[in-house]
């Protein structure tokens, strides 16, 4: 009789810690749940180019599920007013502010294909999630006027003339700007010239061999090489690749990075999913970029020939995914692409 006691009892036990473990993994959202509010959002500065690591705020109220939960806010913007299309996550925030830059903006509006210096209407909201299984609460839509910017700014220059651009100074190919508008230099360039197994080039202070040409002796250490800059060395020589240079005219330093080296690839390009077609890295805006024509399919950006490093774009929104989806080309035309693997954002424009 004690034993079916003790069973009865213990099965008692079981069935209320059961019970106790669904109350506690199992919440349930308000049958009235309350969506946070959006207040307007602010800028730090104006939408202009000088402006792209400028921040823009925003703000919002709690939203309340019924239960306490660690919530996820989502910003998100759309060029339509009821977000049926190009809806895209601007960033996201376990708190009730959250900042995304200019330059981020003025991207994934390009992104879209709208024209530069253009006014655009741009929606934002909050979409505020407990996790995956339960419904979102979304923040009535406001929405402000853009004027998308090209992104360029006229650095101060010097240039690395050499054979892997018909010792050009004044060249696209091999400019090296000053992005703190101070003595230091810097690009990536792609040092290729066919199957050279050595490049020459040299630094020279102007767009012609009329100013201070600087060469000299570099030293390799691993895919790397530093030296002194010396106005009366000779060329400069290095292994055929990508580097970013870096170069400093007070202090008289040179130094080459070796990094990734970027191209296209698809059923949209020239050359198919058999090889990339390579971008060009442009220093002004900092993203690489091609202008090339293009036929209906799909293409991915990938770096160095290869499926090691490659990005895609899962959704279409104009940010990528190391390995994500391939991205879509509707009609045949010539295009402008530019990227940027840093940011991950990538826009496509029909010329």
């Amino acid at each position: 009789m004690k034993k079916l006691i003790l069973t009865i009892f213990l099965a008692a036990i079981g069935l209320l810690v059961t019970s106790c473990e669904r109350d506690i993994n199992e919440p349930v959202i308000s049958s009235n749940p309350g969506a946070p509010a959006l207040a307007n959002l602010s800028m730090s500065a104006d939408f202009t180019v000088n402006n792209g690591d400028s921040l823009i705020t925003f703000t919002w109220s709690k939203a309340d599920f019924g239960f306490q939960s660690s919530t996820t806010y989502a910003i998100q913007v759309s060029p339509t007013s009821n977000f049926s299309k190009n809806v895209a996550t601007l960033t996201s925030s376990n708190t009730l502010s959250a900042t995304a830059k200019i330059k981020d903006l003025n991207t994934l509006i390009l992104s879209w294909n709208y024209n530069i210096g253009t006014p655009v209407s741009i929606y934002y909201r909050i979409a505020a999630t407990v996790n995956p299984n339960v419904d979102t609460l979304f923040t009535a839509a406001k929405n402000v006027s853009i004027t998308p910017y090209d992104a360029g700014i006229n650095y101060p220059m010097v240039y690395a003339p050499g054979s892997y651009q018909g010792w050009s100074p004044g060249n696209d190919n091999g400019k090296l700007f000053s992005y703190n508008f101070d003595t230091k230099y810097q690009n990536t360039i792609r040092f290729v010239n066919g199957s050279d197994a050595t490049i020459e080039f040299k630094i020279t202070s102007a767009a012609s061999w009329s100013g201070t040409n600087w060469g000299g002796t570099l030293t390799k250490t691993g895919s790397s090489y530093s030296g002194t800059l010396d106005p009366s060395g000779g060329n400069f020589q290095i292994v055929p690749g990508t580097y970013v240079v870096n170069v400093d005219v007070n202090a008289l330093t040179i130094s080459l990075t070796k990094t990734d080296d970027w191209g296209i690839i698809g059923s949209a390009c020239a050359n198919g999913w058999n090889s990339s077609v390579p971008m060009f890295y442009n220093g002004q805006r900092k993203v690489w970029e091609i202008t090339t024509n293009l036929v209906a399919g799909e293409f991915k950006f990938r770096a160095n020939d290869a499926w090691d490093l490659n990005y895609g774009d899962n959704g279409a929104d104009g940010t990528l995914e190391a390995g994500g989806a391939n991205i879509a080309i509707a009609a045949s035309g010539n295009y402008t692409i530019r990227f940027d693997p840093v940011a991950k954002t990538y826009t496509v424009k029909k010329n």
